[in-house]
């Protein structure tokens, strides 16, 4: 029987998005953004009809969601004939008082976990499993315990990481996974999309920080027949960049799309009252002024040996400082200098 499906990961819906708080109503705009690109592709299944939606882990942030938004996520389930199976991740951990378990979800819907570990579907012959999260932490035990039957095609839904032995997200190897035997392995967690044999993390479904550059979205296909693609969401993408100051005019003719959220990184030299201009137009854009003040710049090409290697080090520092830091770090190459100089010191 053919075993189509949706696979989505890491939604998040209503985080906050206080990084963002610099540009006024921002984060509520991409707070509903996102929950609208999750509408859209809960839209485009209800045109397909897969016989399965899986999610995860990490629908949503369990502290921010509002119960009118859990409703609008049940409302569009509704519409689908398939069945749509879910798992807790870490921001929407299984607990009492989780949407997962106080609401009344609609009869499609199956919540797998601690108490309700697998769910079997004779119809189809699939049998699925799931291993998420609750606020005693992560699931990942409970593999001990599955056995596969292969007149089903076994599929397990995980919220955590895999090959990371360091990672304390329901980290589990690839090869204890493949013992198990299982023919699809929907992951979630990892915000960055992958596909490692019959594992597949499509990644969060939109970027949702300067560390998620790249493509996001989610995987569609047939298990039966091993066709499987993913498909990129058309949310707004943030895009981190480093450029010198003096070329910040090609800013514009670089990066014309004025609807992704940038960060610009400005470095050089910074000359005496040298202000960075914001550029207009664009929603959102952060700059962070890594520029190193002229005089710094003087002494770094003509002070020769333990003064070079100071400049070196302090240049480093500064470069890389916050810039409330950053003056602090100035001020000490400043003072290093007129000491290993034999310079009267200003402490005032």
């Amino acid at each position: 029987m053919s075993i189509s499906f949706f696979h989505m990961a890491d939604i998040h819906l209503d985080q906050p998005f206080s990084s963002l708080a610099s540009v006024e109503g921002f984060p509520s705009k991409r707070r509903e953004e996102i929950f609208n690109e999750f509408l859209n592709v809960i839209e485009t299944a209800q045109i397909e009809q897969p016989k399965f939606l899986f999610i995860s882990g990490d629908m949503y942030e369990h502290e921010y969601t509002k119960l009118k938004n859990i409703s609008r996520i049940n409302e569009a389930f509704a519409k689908l004939n398939g069945n749509i199976i879910m798992i807790c991740g870490n921001h929407d951990p299984e607990s009492k008082n989780s949407f997962y378990s106080s609401y009344p979800w609609c009869k499609n819907v199956y919540i797998l976990g601690r108490k309700n570990p697998y769910m079997v579907f004779d119809k189809e012959k699939v049998c699925v499993y799931g291993i998420g999260y609750d606020t005693g932490g992560g699931q990942y035990k409970a593999l001990e315990n599955i056995r596969t039957d292969r007149n089903y095609t076994n599929i397990l839904l995980m919220h955590g990481d895999v090959d990371l032995n360091l990672s304390s997200y329901n980290s589990v190897s690839s090869e204890k996974l493949k013992d198990i035997g299982f023919d699809y392995i929907a992951l979630g967690h990892n915000h960055k999309m992958y596909v490692k044999e019959k594992i597949y993390n499509p990644g969060s479904l939109c970027a949702l920080g300067f560390d998620e550059t790249g493509t996001h979205g989610y995987f569609k296909g047939n298990i039966s027949t091993g066709e499987i693609e993913f498909i990129e969401s058309k949310s707004r993408k943030y895009i981190d960049i480093e450029m010198e100051y003096s070329k910040l005019e090609s800013f514009i003719s670089m990066y014309p799309d004025k609807q992704d959220i940038y960060r610009i990184k400005v470095t050089g030299i910074k000359k005496d009252k040298e202000i960075i201009i914001p550029f207009e137009g664009y929603d959102f854009i952060r700059y962070i002024d890594r520029r190193i003040a002229e005089k710094t710049k003087i002494a770094k090409g003509t002070t020769q040996g333990i003064k070079s290697r100071y400049i070196n080090i302090m240049s480093k520092k500064i470069e890389n400082a916050s810039s409330e830091d950053r003056k602090i770090f100035e001020q000490a190459l400043d003072f290093g200098l007129k000491a290993l100089s034999d310079e009267e010191l200003d402490m005032q």
